[in-house]
C-alpha cells in the first residue's frame, strides 16, 4: 500500500543499512541485533533551512565535534526554554560549542560551561583516551568575540567545582557530554534537584559506539525516576529528560 516512489524509498534505506551494519560489524565489536545505522524514510531536515538555526551554527559549527543534527535539538530545545527564569549548563563543554549555540538562544539567567580540560575523571573503555581539550581561555576569548552575555566557563570536575557558584541557582536546561557513566551519574543528581518544572534534561551518546555506559546508566534512571520526568529517545545519539 502507497506510492511507487515512497517504495523505492524505504527499500533503499533497507538495503543501504544492511550493508552498512554488516560491514561495521567486521571492524566493530556490535551488537547486530540491537544495532542499526538509522537511514530515516522521512525527508524533511529542518536544520538546512532554519535560518535562526543557521545563523547561530554558522558561528559555533568550527567549535564542536557534533554533529548537525544533535546540535539542531539542542538549539530547538534550548530555544523553548529562553525566556524562562533559569540558568544553562554545558557538561563536558570540550572547545565550546554546543554551550554557545544554547547561549545565543538564551534571554534570561546565566549559561555556564565546565569541562575538565584534562581528559576524563572515569578511564571507562574506549573512553580512557582522547577528547582532550586542555585551552579553557580560547573557549573564554570566544564568549568574548561571540559577546554572549552572562556566559562564563569553569574549569574542573563538575559538580564539585560549581559548588563555590552562589549563582548556580535553578536551572532550566542541562546537555550532559561526559562520556563516562559515573561523572554523568554525579552530574544528574546534583543537577535534578535544581531543575525547574518543564527543565530538560539532554543526554549526549545514548546509543554512540563505545558509550554503552551511558545507555545503561539512562536506563536506570527511566526506572527509577520514571515519576519524575518525562523521557524521549530521538536515537540520533541523544536521550532526552523532561522534567514533570
Amino acid at each position: 500500500v502507497g506510492d511507487y516512489k515512497i517504495l523505492l524509498i524505504k527499500l533503499a534505506s533497507k538495503f543501504l543499512n544492511r550493508i552498512l551494519i554488516f560491514f561495521l560489524s567486521l571492524i566493530l565489536k556490535i551488537d547486530k541485533n540491537k544495532s542499526e545505522i538509522i537511514i530515516s524514510n522521512a525527508l524533511l531536515a529542518p536544520w538546512k533551512y532554519n535560518e535562526n538555526f543557521i545563523k547561530n551554527y554558522e558561528k559555533i559549527k568550527e567549535f564542536t565535534i557534533l554533529d548537525i543534527r544533535r546540535l539542531f535539538t539542542i538549539w530547538t530545545y534550548a530555544e523553548s526554554v529562553k525566556d524562562l527564569d533559569g540558568n544553562i549548563l554545558d557538561l563536558g563543554c570540550l572547545n565550546g560549542g554546543a554551550g554557545f549555540l544554547m547561549s545565543l538562544e538564551n534571554n534570561k539567567g546565566n549559561t555556564y560551561l565546565f569541562d575538565t580540560f584534562d581528559g576524563y575523571v572515569d578511564q571507562e573503555k574506549f573512553f580512557n583516551k582522547g577528547f582532550k581539550y586542555t585551552n579553557s581561555e580560547n573557549v573564554s576569548n570566544q564568549i568574548k568575540k561571540l559577546k554572549l552575555e552572562n556566559t562564563e566557563v569553569f574549569k574542573g570536575i563538575f559538580p564539585e567545582c560549581a559548588n563555590h557558584l552562589a549563582s548556580l541557582g535553578q536551572i532550566k536546561l542541562c546537555h550532559f557530554d561526559l562520556n563516562t557513566y559515573n561523572s554523568t551519574k554525579n552530574s544528574f543528581l546534583f543537577v535534578k534537584d535544581r531543575l525547574i518544572k518543564n527543565g530538560i534534561l539532554i543526554f549526549d551518546d545514548y546509543g554512540t559506539y563505545g558509550a554503552e555506559k551511558i545507555v545503561d546508566l539512562v536506563d536506570e534512571l527511566k526506572l527509577e525516576y520514571v515519576s519524575d520526568f518525562n523521557f524521549f529517545f530521538n536515537y540520533q545519539g541523544q536521550a532526552i529528560l523532561i522534567k514533570k
